[in-house]
């Protein structure tokens, strides 16, 4: 066997070979192993047998010499050194990150961000104003339309037909106040005709009280233009209300063509509520109306979302509106097309979200949970970043107020 065995510091082989230091004596336990090697030879070992024999005697007689440490290299040198590499590398990054710290830190609290925002505006529902059948519709959903644009007609006949009847009640009261002034004039020269009869007769009857104190003429006589001076009189009075009546007519005339008038301009207005137009640039979506159909007043018949004023509606929470103020700056990154765009904050909230909702919350009663509240933040994009107009409500995006 190539077993080995140590024994008070000496190293003794099985095989019967004497004692030797193999430290002091190098040459002398090389000629062992040849020794060995013939005699495996000689006995006819196995290839494999030899081989390891070979590798296990050298591996004993290498072995001294790498303890005795003439040849070998210390065993804690390379430990110290990489531990002292590692020393250092960590002790270069703390000093690195202590340098940028502050400056990382005050990046940080210069600005307050959120994800939870997205693009708002004016979404214009379109009405009518009037019932009737659809007889075109110029607008298909997603197009994008003009302020003014046709969008859907409304058959005008039966509102033609109100216009001209309309204007024919215009007409007769107009007539009817012409009439109206002309006997006013007519009562007013009637006045004049029995104020002249009425003066006349107060003369005659004046001169003949005068002749009947005289008793130059009967009594009967006088009597006869007395009373003839008291109808005169009366006829005037008469044809003064008849003016007056008159007057009053006049004015009941030109009520009743005013009246005729605001008809026919109600009647106009409804032959123009025929026609539906865009009331700004915009795109068209949701379109529900189609061609034959028989609409009411206040039907949504589709939705025109307004491209010329967005803004941006961010939920902060309420930890992060302490500094932030009215006019900031504030960059806001479209995740649809992963660009920066920039803005202002335009107005702060006047109440949470919660405040505005149909059943919002009732801390009074009931177990009380602190929830972090959130509140909307209405943010202004500057004016010619998005001349194309790709910029629409719903897209999310993530802005960040820079505080002052």
């Amino acid at each position: 066997m190539n077993n080995s065995i140590e024994n008070n510091g000496d190293l003794l082989f099985a095989n019967g070979q004497s004692t030797r230091d193999l430290r002091d004596n190098r040459g002398a336990a090389q000629h062992d192993l040849e020794g060995l090697r013939e005699r495996a030879d000689s006995n006819g070992g196995l290839e494999a047998l030899r081989q390891d024999s070979d590798q296990d005697l050298e591996r004993r007689i290498d072995l001294p010499i790498g303890v005795d440490g003439k040849d070998g290299t210390s065993g804690g040198g390379p430990w110290y050194r990489r531990i002292s590499k590692r020393v250092l590398l960590v002790a270069t990054l703390i000093l690195a990150i202590a340098a940028v710290a502050p400056f990382a830190w005050n990046y940080i609290e210069s600005y307050e961000s959120t994800d939870d925002a997205q693009i708002d505006g004016h979404i214009d529902p379109l009405s009518p104003r009037i019932n009737g059948t659809v007889i075109a519709v110029h607008a298909e959903d997603n197009d994008r339309v003009k302020a003014g644009e046709l969008l859907v007609e409304i058959d005008p006949r039966d509102f033609e037909v109100a216009v001209a009847q309309a204007k024919a009640r215009l007409e007769l009261a107009v007539a009817q106040v012409a009439s109206a002034k002309q006997d006013y004039a007519a009562s007013q020269a009637n006045i004049r005709v029995n104020d002249a009869d009425n003066f006349r007769a107060q003369r005659d009857a004046k001169r003949f009280s005068s002749l009947l104190d005289q008793q130059v003429v009967a009594q009967n006589e006088y009597d006869q233009y007395t009373a003839v001076a008291r109808v005169d009189a009366a006829k005037v009075d008469s044809a003064r209300e008849a003016a007056g009546s008159a007057l009053k007519t006049i004015a009941a005339r030109e009520a009743d063509a005013d009246a005729a008038k605001a008809a026919l301009d109600q009647a106009l207005l409804n032959l123009s509520y025929t026609k539906i137009y865009t009331p700004a640039n915009g795109i068209v979506g949701r379109r529900t109306v189609e061609l034959g159909s028989r609409i009411e007043p206040g039907q949504t018949l589709m939705f025109v979302t307004e491209t010329d004023e967005i803004w941006v509606t961010a939920d902060f929470k309420e930890t992060q509106l302490a500094q932030m103020h009215r006019g900031e700056k504030v960059t806001i990154h479209v995740d649809t097309f992963g660009r920066d765009y920039t803005g202002w904050v335009r107005n702060l909230p006047g109440a949470s979200g919660d405040r505005f909702s149909l059943l919002p919350a009732e801390n009074a009663t009931g177990n009380y949970v602190k929830v972090v509240q959130r509140l909307p933040v209405r943010i202004e994009f500057d004016r010619g970043q998005d001349p194309e107009h790709h910029l629409h409500p719903g897209m999310s995006v993530e802005p960040s107020v820079w505080l002052r």
